[in-house]
């Protein structure tokens, strides 16, 4: 993959993690004492991206001020969705529209995962490459359905996507979770953003995937499966819990200890 952009979905309100972060950006909800957001951008600096879209609403203010604070090494720049209360990650990715010159990294900013989810989907061999893990018991899942590709190297299994949804479609067969991490190609992003502004205002709460589910049926979009991936997204507070006793402990051991 030759791509050093990436663009953090960062805007939502975290609703059900209230109790927990108050009025705090979930992005910035900390895992042994480490930012999400901050792990994930040392991360994708480790991998060669040089510059990350961070896309606000929800305390916009507070969190990028947070985000220039800690110095990190990829150059950061804020694009704001005004309309974050109303609107769903799609409308967040849209306000790239004028600024996504070339092919890029998308990534949710609640993520938790070890370093292999990176190095995967920046080593894929095509774009418009989706990650994807086995079942995890989240309570939360997005579904990828598709075909499957039948080879499989280094644990790693690939096919075409038929739909993303929660509610699987009974006709098409599961391959395994939306993990939040994809390669969009040039290419896709215009027809991302052509379709969401050409179907307003239907698509108004549409979140991304839901954007890639429908032109799933008129253009090819891979997923990539790592079956055993240790990740998680963090968007209650039983995710918070998983994360901190069982995930991240996970990651340490399979990462080699390094944060």
């Amino acid at each position: 993959m030759n791509t050093y952009t990436a663009v953090i979905l960062a805007a939502g309100m975290g609703i059900r993690l209230r109790n927990l972060i108050g009025e705090t950006p979930k992005g910035l909800l900390k895992i042994s004492g480490i930012p999400l957001l901050q792990r994930s951008i040392n991360l994708l600096e480790e991998q060669g991206i040089n510059k990350v879209y961070v896309v606000t609403g929800f305390k916009h203010a507070a969190l990028e001020k947070t985000l220039i604070e800690w110095e990190l090494g990829p150059e950061i720049c804020f694009v704001q969705n005004s309309d974050y209360s109303k609107s769903g990650s799609m409308e967040s990715l849209y306000r790239m529209e004028s600024i996504i010159s070339g092919d890029f990294l998308l990534l949710e900013s609640d993520l938790l995962y070890e370093r292999m989810a990176l190095s995967v989907i920046l080593n894929a061999d095509q774009p418009d490459s989706v990650l994807i893990s086995g079942f995890t018991g989240s309570r939360d899942e997005v579904w990828i359905q598709g075909e499957a590709q039948f080879h499989q190297v280094a644990n790693l299994e690939k096919g075409k996507i038929r739909r993303i949804n929660k509610k699987p479609d009974p006709d098409l067969e599961t391959q395994g979770e939306l993990v939040g991490i994809s390669w969009i190609s040039l290419e896709l992003f215009r027809a991302m953003c052509r379709y969401h502004k050409e179907n307003l205002p239907k698509t108004c709460r549409y979140n991304y995937e839901e954007t890639l589910s429908d032109l799933c049926l008129e253009r090819k979009i891979t997923y990539l499966k790592i079956p055993d991936l240790v990740w998680t997204g963090i968007d209650m507070e039983s995710h918070f819990e998983s994360a901190r006793d069982l995930v991240y402990p996970a990651i340490l051991k399979k990462d080699g200890c390094r944060q």
